[in-house]
């Protein structure tokens, strides 16, 4: 769990996910790396200068029956206040709403309710076990499927709840998680959903596999570009000679006429009735205007 322990105290020391006084509630689904959260949390409680409580919830959707006793006895074992909350998520979300893309109602609802439960345990945060390869994945399906750059937070705050969402696994990389939960005969259960292992996420880290054989460090390098924002050189961040800055002219919210710092400066609105606006002003000048002009500029 040395591994674990590290990778919590790393995400904690650089997002502050953990004060004194805090109470936790971690959220186990009963897969591999909500139950080393579990456990990960329980010995960083006994380890960390810090002085914080932890509890875990765990949601049953409602979807088949579920045994949890194994889970329940491991968190007996270890000392770890685990309660489960029963909901009707599946039923909301296959018989009353009958999703054809069920992931992202079934997760809002999940977060919903997890959120509602810890509230109830009196805790100011929620712990989710996310590892390294659910950030990276999570940033690919955002490009993929939404068109823009995008993953989840190390640290959230729900201002409607009051609760604060934190990750404290997201160092952790899957191939670690994988070793140690087998190492530790971790109480793994399947899962609750009949679709897993055929949803969007499944694609996007199959995506990611397979860039991973051809670039066998490219999660570290993903992670990399994540963690140190300065290294940015997205477009929004382009240093642009003076003057040729983007400049939008709207009207009634919508954008009229784009055009750069440089060209704004060098145009005039027009006051000839029978020209255009946005003509130069020397266009818009009468013949004779214009000589006088140029007669005036002469040395």
């Amino acid at each position: 769990m040395k591994r674990v322990l590290g990778c919590i105290r790393r995400a904690d020391e650089r997002y502050r996910m953990i004060e004194d006084g805090d109470r936790v509630c971690v959220g186990v689904s009963g897969g591999k790396d909500s139950l080393l959260l579990m456990e990960g949390m329980k010995l960083y409680q006994r380890f960390s200068y810090t002085k914080f409580d932890v509890c875990a919830v765990m949601l049953d959707l409602g979807l088949k029956p579920l045994d949890t006793s194994a889970v329940e006895a491991h968190a007996a074992h270890i000392g770890m206040d685990f309660s489960i909350v029963r909901t009707d998520i599946g039923r909301v979300v296959f018989e009353y709403r009958q999703e054809r893309s069920p992931c992202a109602l079934c997760a809002k609802l999940r977060r919903g309710a997890l959120n509602t439960a810890a509230v109830a345990r009196g805790c100011n945060k929620v712990a989710l076990g996310h590892n390294r390869e659910d950030v990276l994945e999570t940033l690919f399906m955002s490009m993929m499927y939404e068109g823009r750059i995008n993953t989840f937070a190390p640290v959230t705050h729900l201002s409607r709840r009051d609760v604060t969402i934190i990750r404290p696994l997201l160092f952790l990389p899957e191939r670690y998680a994988l070793s140690l939960a087998r190492q530790l005969a971790l109480p793994i259960l399947p899962p609750q959903c009949d679709i897993a292992g055929s949803t969007k996420r499944d694609e996007a880290r199959a995506l990611l596999q397979h860039i991973a054989r051809l670039v066998p460090d490219i999660e570290q390098k993903l992670m990399h570009a994540l963690i140190h924002t300065e290294t940015y050189g997205l477009w929004d961040r382009m240093k642009l000679p003076p003057g040729q800055q983007a400049v939008e002219t709207r009207e009634g919210g919508r954008v009229v006429r784009r055009a750069t710092q440089a060209e704004n400066d060098s145009q005039t609105v027009c006051t000839n009735p029978g020209a255009s606006c946005g003509i130069m002003a020397e266009d818009a000048m009468t013949p004779g205007e214009a000589g006088r002009r140029a007669g005036a500029e002469e040395p």
